[in-house]
């Protein structure tokens, strides 16, 4: 699997009202019968926390259900979750050096961008424009005109 989905690509796929909703829906589908993809725990402890915010969505998703997606996800032979090794911090410090000074949130990204590179993952599908900061990923976004 050569391919990490962000968050925002599983909100998208979940959150019927969302305009991005049909594009997400069907490039995660079309993974997991495909090819497969790879997450990571904060990808999808930070989908639990967006989904079922009642300050995010009008209609959060029941905490049961939520939880359900999650574990359907991890056990899914079509995707990996992707841990961090003993070499972690060597891939981290490589990460920080290749990107421009970061602050604030976009040290979740530099996680994610760690672990891709820990486990030699070279593209991520997301609408976030940030994940452009690291040279070396390849950032998909298959939301683009889907509105």
């Amino acid at each position: 699997m050569n391919l990490l989905i962000d968050t925002n690509l599983l909100v998208y796929a979940v959150h019927e009202e969302s305009p991005h909703h049909a594009a997400a829906r069907s490039f995660v589908e079309e993974r997991r019968k495909g090819g497969g993809f790879c997450v990571t725990w904060s990808i999808l402890y930070e989908w639990l926390r967006v989904v079922t915010h009642p300050r995010v969505f009008s209609r959060p998703l029941e905490p049961a259900k939520a939880a359900s997606f999650v574990r359907m996800l991890a056990a899914d032979p079509k995707v990996d979750v992707l841990l961090e090794t003993e070499r972690h911090c060597s891939f981290m410090q490589e990460v920080l050096a290749a990107a421009p000074p970061l602050r604030g949130n976009l040290y979740h990204d530099a996680h994610i961008a760690a672990l891709m590179r820990e486990h030699g993952i070279g593209t991520i599908a997301t609408a976030d424009r940030h994940f452009r900061v690291f040279p070396f990923l390849n950032v998909v976004d298959p939301t683009m005109g889907a509105e």
